[in-house]
């Protein structure tokens, strides 16, 4: 089925301007904070960013942006990785489901074509990775 981990993100509000995104990443780039996963996207005036690095770079991110960011919360996320073929965020959102694990978000990436990448924030992130990993143990899948 899958593979869970807890990890942290980023999540940054800001007005939205031009070249934010661009001055942002500059200043990640200058700290050497590698990005494993980004979100980012404007509702009217604001601009949003959702961002998980390397667990050693989360807080020099966070120091790193923060000229630009006036508001920066670290969050508790669930990262999820599966197979990239037809069905398995189902499989992965049905278990949640049946388990009452509320999905508030979730965003993913495929870079190779082989494996997805979700992001997922839930009520219960902790309960979520474990069944998860149990589901994929008793499947078998590593």
């Amino acid at each position: 089925m899958a593979r869970a981990s807890l990890g942290k993100e980023l999540h940054c509000i800001a007005k939205n301007e031009i070249g934010l995104l661009g001055r942002i990443v500059v200043a990640l780039a200058q700290k050497e904070v590698f990005i494993l996963h980004l979100l980012a996207y404007t509702v009217g005036e604001m601009g949003y960013l959702q961002m998980v690095t390397r667990d050693q770079d989360t807080d020099k991110a966070r120091d790193a942006i923060s000229y630009f960011i006036p508001k920066i919360d670290k969050r508790d996320v669930l990262l999820v990785e599966f197979e990239n073929k037809v069905g398995s965020l189902a499989e992965v959102a049905k278990l949640l489901g049946n388990h009452g694990i509320d999905i508030r978000y979730v965003y993913g990436t495929s870079s190779d074509g082989f494996k997805i990448v979700g992001v997922f924030s839930t009520r219960d992130n902790q309960k979520a990775c474990a069944l998860i990993n149990k589901a994929s143990d008793h499947l078998g899948v590593s």
